[in-house]
């Protein structure tokens, strides 16, 4: 089971650097937050736990454009989302086994 995530390996699918540095270190802070939950959904079950073998980590700037792309794979697939910068949401997702 993968259990060190690192956000270098989160897909990119937007110009990431295009966006303030502040924005950008909130987005990796979300990455880190949402892989290091001691308790997903109020579970008890931390993020490896809850979503076995997570992989094909991606970050979007639209949710139409992480519904098609997360769609081309076969394995079932979770995300979550940020608060609005600069009047704007942003959308992290990852592939997950399931058990």
């Amino acid at each position: 089971m993968k259990n060190s995530y690192k956000f270098k390996d989160v897909d990119l699918i937007f110009d990431f650097k295009k966006l303030a540095t502040h924005d950008q270190e909130y987005l990796r802070s979300m990455f880190y937050e949402t892989i290091l939950e001691r308790s997903v959904k109020h579970s008890g079950k931390n993020f490896n736990e809850y979503f076995p073998c997570a992989s094909t980590f991606a970050l979007f700037d639209d949710k139409k454009s992480m519904k098609r792309y997360m769609g081309e794979f076969s394995y079932p697939y979770a995300n979550t989302a940020s608060h609005l910068l600069q009047g704007k949401k942003y959308y992290l997702a990852w592939t997950y086994e399931q058990v």
